[in-house]
This record gives C-alpha cells, sequence and structure tokens, in this order.
C-alpha cells in the first residue's frame, strides 16, 4: 500500500515538471550537413514549445532520411531504450506522421508502449495528447488516414519507377562496374574507361574455363579493387561502411550475367515485400522489365553468347595442380559409353621442369574401371590439336568460299530434324494443356466431396497433394518445352551466327582454350579399329549452333 501510495506522489510530482524527449523525422533524402533543414525545424519549433510549457528538454531523436512505414529506426529505438529507463517521461513530435505512417503499428505506440512506460505522448499539430482521453478517436483516424496517404505515395512511386524502367533508363544508386552516369543525364549509361577493363578481363577469364570462385581468387590475386572500392576511389572518399574489398564468386557470377554490357537495359529484378515491409525480395523472371539497345555494349554478342554457354557447357572442365584447365577439357567425350574423357600426363620425358612432354586424353570410364568397363580411347593432345585445327579451316575456308550452298545444306538438315523435334514437343505440350484443366477440376471435385461428406478429409487431403504435385509437374514440363520449341523455331538465325563465326578462323594458326570453347560444344573419340591393314578412328566434332558438319 506504501509502495502504490509513494509511487503515486513520485508520478504525480513528475507530471509536474516532464522530462521531454523531442521526435523528428524526415524520410527525404535533401541533407545539410548531416540532418536536414526540416529537421532543424522540427527541433527549433519544439524546444521552443518546451520552454514555454516550463518543461525540462532532456534530448532530441532524430531519424533523417527514414521511412515512416518502418519502425526500426535508430532514433526511435533510442527513445524508447530512455523512456523504459525513465530518463523521459514526456515524448513531443510535430505530428502523428512523424511518428510513423503505419496506423497499427503507430497506435501500438500511442496506445500501449508510452502509456505502459509512464510517458505521456504529445503530437503538437495535430492536437493529439494521451493525457486527454477523449481524443481517442482522433489518433486513430489520424493513424489510418498517415497510413493511407504512405500507401497511395508508394502506389505512386512504384508507377513513376516503372515507367522509368520501360523507357529504358538507368535508376540506381552506382552505375554496374565498366560503366558510369552521364554528366548530361545521370539515367543514362557511359563506358567508364577506369573499369571497363576489369569486366572484359572477368570475361576472358570465364572463356578460358575459369569458375566463378577461382575468377575471384584470380582478382583478388592480382590486388583488383572490388566495385564498390572503385565507387569509392572515384568519389575520392574513403569506405567507412566496413564492406568487404575483396572479389566473390557471387560478385562474379552476377557480373558474368548482366545483360547491361551488352547493352541492354534489365530493371525491376527486385523489390520490397509490402509499402510497411522494406525487405528487399526478388521477382519472378517474368516481371522483369528488359529495353535493348539503351547504352553502349561492352561486351561483343559472340562474347556474351559464348560466356551464357558456359553455365551448361561441358567444357567447364578441372583445373590440375598446376591451376590450369586442360586444353580439351571437359569437351571430349567417349563416342563409345557417352563418359567424359581424362586428361593425362606423362613426366618420363619433359620438355622442361613443369611440363610433360606427354599430354594425352583416356575414357574416364577406362581410367576408373579398367578394360572391363571401356576401352582406353587413348588420344594424343598434339594429334587431337592438329585435327581439330584442321576441321576448323576446312568449315571456315567452305564458310567463306560456299556460304550459301553450305548454309542451305545445314538448313535442310535442321529443318528435317526440327521438324520431327517441333512435332513430339507439340503433342507434350497439347497432352499438357489437355491435363491441367482436369487437374483444377479434379481439385474442385476433392474440395466439394469433403464439404459434402463424400469422402473423409485424410482422403481428400490426399488427393490434394497428388493432385497439386502434378500441377506443379505439368506447369514446370508446360515452360520447359515452350522454351525448347522457341528454340527449335531459331534454326535459322544459329546457322547465320555460325557462319558469320567461322569466316574469322580460316587462317587459324594457333588453337587455344577460348577459342575451343567459342567454336565447339563437344567432340566424340571413337576407339581405334583396322581397315585394311591399317588402324583408323572416328572424330566427331560438334560446332555451337549447328553441331556436327559432315565432310
Amino acid at each position: 500500500m506504501y509502495h502504490a501510495l509513494h509511487f503515486g506522489r513520485l508520478n504525480k510530482k513528475m507530471q509536474e515538471n516532464y522530462i521531454v524527449g523531442i521526435y523528428a523525422r524526415l524520410s527525404r533524402d535533401d541533407e545539410r550537413a548531416g540532418e536536414s533543414v526540416s529537421i532543424e525545424n522540427q527541433k527549433e519549433m519544439l524546444s521552443r514549445y518546451v520552454r514555454e510549457q516550463g518543461w525540462t528538454l532532456y534530448d532530441y531523436y532524430c531519424d533523417d532520411g527514414v521511412s515512416g512505414t518502418t519502425f526500426d529506426r535508430p532514433g526511435l529505438n533510442r527513445l524508447v531504450q530512455d523512456a523504459t529507463d525513465h530518463k523521459i517521461n514526456l515524448v513531443l513530435c510535430k505530428d502523428l506522421s512523424r511518428l510513423g505512417r503505419d496506423y497499427i503499428e503507430a497506435g501500438k505506440y500511442t496506445d500501449f508502449v508510452f502509456p505502459s512506460l509512464g510517458c505521456r505522448f504529445i503530437a503538437l499539430n495535430d492536437g493529439v495528447d494521451t493525457l486527454r482521453k477523449n481524443n481517442e478517436m482522433l489518433v486513430i483516424l489520424k493513424n489510418v488516414m498517415n497510413d493511407l496517404y504512405a500507401r497511395d505515395t508508394s502506389s505512386k512511386i512504384k508507377a513513376v519507377k516503372l515507367s522509368t524502367f520501360k523507357s529504358g533508363k538507368y535508376v540506381g544508386c552506382y552505375a554496374p562496374l565498366g560503366y558510369r552516369k552521364s554528366e548530361a543525364d545521370k539515367h543514362v549509361l557511359e563506358i567508364d574507361p577506369v573499369t571497363a577493363p576489369v569486366v572484359r578481363h572477368i570475361f576472358d577469364l570465364r572463356l578460358q574455363g575459369y569458375g566463378f570462385r577461382k575468377i575471384a581468387l584470380q582478382l583478388n590475386a592480382e590486388k583488383v579493387p572490388a566495385p564498390r572500392s572503385f565507387y569509392y576511389m572515384a568519389e575520392g572518399r574513403e569506405n567507412l561502411r566496413g564492406e568487404t574489398p575483396f572479389w566473390n564468386d557471387v560478385t562474379v557470377k552476377t557480373i558474368l550475367r548482366n545483360e547491361v554490357y551488352i547493352g541492354h537495359m534489365v530493371q525491376n529484378k527486385t523489390g520490397t515485400v509490402s509499402y510497411k515491409n522494406h525487405k528487399q525480395v526478388s521477382k519472378p523472371e517474368s516481371e522483369w522489365i528488359k529495353v535493348e539497345n539503351t547504352h553502349e555494349p561492352l561486351i561483343p554478342q559472340e562474347t556474351w553468347d559464348a560466356v551464357q554457354r558456359m553455365d551448361n557447357h561441358p567444357a567447364r572442365g578441372r583445373s590440375g595442380k598446376s591451376g590450369t584447365v586442360a586444353l580439351f577439357g571437359g569437351l571430349l567425350r567417349c563416342m563409345d559409353c557417352g563418359s567424359s574423357m581424362r586428361y593425362m600426363r606423362d613426366y618420363r620425358k619433359k620438355i622442361s621442369e613443369k611440363e610433360p612432354e606427354y599430354k594425352a586424353y583416356v575414357c574416364n570410364r577406362y581410367a576408373s574401371g579398367g578394360k572391363n568397363a571401356c576401352s582406353s580411347h587413348y588420344i594424343n593432345q598434339k594429334v587431337l590439336t592438329q585435327i581439330v585445327m584442321t576441321d576448323i579451316r576446312c568449315k571456315a575456308m567452305w564458310a567463306q568460299n560456299s556460304r550459301e550452298t553450305l548454309r542451305t545444306q545445314l538448313l535442310a538438315r535442321e529443318q528435317n530434324a526440327s521438324v520431327e523435334r517441333t512435332r513430339t514437343l507439340q503433342a507434350e505440350l497439347n497432352a499438357i494443356g489437355k491435363r491441367l484443366p482436369e487437374l483444377d477440376k479434379l481439385i474442385q471435385s476433392a474440395y466439394e466431396d469433403k464439404v459434402l461428406g463424400r469422402i473423409p478429409e485424410s482422403v481428400c487431403v490426399n488427393l490434394l497433394n497428388q493432385y497439386e504435385a502434378e500441377r506443379r509437374e505439368k506447369q514446370e514440363r508446360h515452360k520447359e518445352l515452350t522454351g525448347q520449341l522457341a528454340a527449335s523455331r531459331e534454326t535459322e538465325s544459329s546457322v547465320d551466327a555460325w557462319l558469320d563465326m567461322m569466316q574469322d578462323y580460316a587462317q587459324l594458326e594457333e588453337l587455344d582454350r577460348p577459342t575451343l570453347v567459342r567454336l565447339i560444344q563437344k567432340i566424340e573419340i571413337s576407339e581405334r579399329y583396322t581397315v585394311d591393314d591399317h588402324e583408323e578412328r572416328d572424330i566427331h566434332i560438334y560446332y555451337n549452333f549447328v553441331g556436327y558438319i559432315e565432310a
């Protein structure tokens, strides 16, 4: 009883001399020396009111450039902590929208948090004062109006951004590595001569068979600054955010898959959960906005295509102890068993202390399981190199001197294969198109049988799970088949692209890995066989875009 009476007297005494915490917030980025002018105006107006009331000002709590739809703010968190520690007993702000624009969260603070801490709350311009119980409805209405304002503002901002995306203008705080924002128009990208060589280097390393992580390690070994480091260097200021100055595989992968480097703008890839939840989430590819040819490309289209093929290309290869990928690593296939062919070296004879004289490839299944698994299919790298170079030069001369004849032959071959492939794909698509509506009806029927008591709930759940699983599978397959069907209809452009590419290699004198990856999809090696008392073997070279071409 004494404690309650004592607390009541103490509380009454505190109410007579309020210890005030002034809260100010602004969500715009118009800063001046760390705090915006509007923040300063709020502080000046509210501190004057405190003086007029004869109260004691304890401290200012400010959140500048922070949205009112989030309540995880440094200034607000510190204010609540000081109220919890009874350092203040009155919170004063300009209006309710400064506290927040989410009516549920704002109402939680005014109705529960501050009162439970014995803290009075005043929103001066709105006439809101938690000491006066007759204005509770006003507080609720104000909070709802602020929430609606935030929703409306968010919708308008999204509409403006979508319009900007669709016009092909760049929207972002930082230009992608290799580019910089034009001084004439910040929505236009231009090649940055400082960072562009880094991007080209990354694409070159990928063409040489380097994986994402290995490229990152190589860049770190070369002491190449990370993308954000380049930004701060250009700004002439130190990176105070503590971000890592090193490259990693994720950054490398993002660069290698960004179509901005071939002159296309692809935006709207991410967004927030809602106007209240600002957590960034990835959007499905169907919602991306792509506008082509918006700026000068940094990477040639053929280089881009070759790099993209690397993701599913058999020639990714594996690096050995020296850290390099074998010339034909990942490209060779055993013609008999279909397995890859393993790179091997013979150190019994050496050209130098490091390089073996004999480099060769054998069937991987044979190397692992012996002659019972497969035969060796052994082939010397020097011999294979000469064979492949000769074939490339031959096809290149053919493309130069008999382009139309070769084009007609390739199109006819591809069309014959494409007709059957298209017929098969279309038949499966039609079957899936019929099955999906049937599954929708079955799902609806299962629900109705459950509601009408025709089947037990457990049976209904099992049926629904089966139908849903099949529907997801069919939808995914439908998407896959649609893509394959579209690809099968691009034969003509693929043949033209191959003919254009091959013409550059009529005088090829040296075969390197980037050239192999660019031109060749795979090479099949048969075992030796005897014809008229001498050994022969079949080597089938499958080119990108057009596959195997018989001589």
